[in-house]
């Protein structure tokens, strides 16, 4: 699943639309702009410069992300760390997808398995072989 796919699902939840509001400006600010480690440092300066609204209206949002339990906030004197809390994390932390997308396009024997899958019809099987795939690369790392 890509982070696309995993986009759509929160999107289509009427619960995380919900939840997100009228914070979706800063909400889509926080995914786009947050590290493989979940972590965005950052201040009040640097998202009024990205999203071009005014620091009250930002705090507001913030406020409301909090409150409604889809982010996490450290405050410190010059800057604050925002977290993504779950479900929404899965959207900067879904990079091993983003990885077995690429491993699918480029590995030979992935793309040999996935010939003979689409030969007899079973395409339902292909989420398997993703995640078996990713699997596959995270012990060869280890072996290595």
């Amino acid at each position: 699943m890509t982070r696309w796919d995993l986009l759509e699902k929160l999107m289509m939840s009427k619960e995380a639309r919900n939840a997100i509001g009228k914070a979706w400006p800063l909400f889509f600010f926080i995914v786009f702009h947050t590290s493989k480690s979940n972590k965005l440092i950052t201040s009040y300066a640097k998202i009024k410069t990205g999203l071009n609204d005014s620091q009250s209206t930002i705090q507001k949002w913030k406020e409301y992300l909090i409150k409604n339990k889809i982010i996490s906030s450290i405050n410190g004197k010059l800057s604050m760390t925002i977290t993504l809390l779950p479900p929404y994390d899965s959207l900067v932390t879904c990079e091993q997808d983003d990885t077995t997308v690429l491993r699918l396009s480029s590995d030979p024997s992935t793309k040999r398995i996935l010939e003979k899958i689409a030969i007899y019809g079973n395409m339902s099987l292909l989420p398997i072989v993703a995640e078996l795939s990713a699997k596959i690369e995270k012990l060869e790392k280890k072996l290595q």
